[in-house]
């Protein structure tokens, strides 16, 4: 019984220290959601050592649930901006965390031809995991 406590608290404990989570962290995928941008404070949220490991991959991979990114994507390409969108995110050890994220679309020429999404997200709570 011990074991199972220990195993879920260990599981529910906050990504990073309160002081450490506070403020907007920025990502910035491709147009083709592969991570070319993440600062510091970012990557280490999603349990990297640095910004540098998370360059290169896909972004879907850091949503619980992929349906998520599908969703904030259609928001994004219908309006060009999506604003404080809660989603429930994973680190690279599977942890979970829930994100309140902007997103806007940058985009360039008379076409309007997307480049890239700009992201800002804050974390609001780390979710438990029963």
């Amino acid at each position: 019984m011990d074991n199972i406590l220990s195993s879920t608290k260990d599981k529910s404990r906050p990504v990073l220290d309160a002081q450490e989570t506070k403020g907007w962290f920025e990502y910035e995928p491709s147009y083709d959601g592969v991570i070319i941008h993440m600062n510091q404070v970012g990557a280490k949220i999603f349990g990297f050592t640095s910004s540098d490991d998370v360059i290169g991959k896909k972004v879907n991979e850091l949503y619980a649930h992929p349906f998520d990114h599908e969703k904030t994507l259609s928001m994004l390409f219908r309006d060009g901006q999506v604003n404080e969108f809660y989603t429930l995110m994973k680190t690279r050890n599977g942890k979970l965390f829930f994100i309140r994220q902007s997103s806007s679309l940058i985009t360039e020429g008379l076409y309007k031809c997307p480049l890239k999404v700009k992201n800002e997200f804050e974390i609001v709570q780390p979710a438990l995991v029963l």
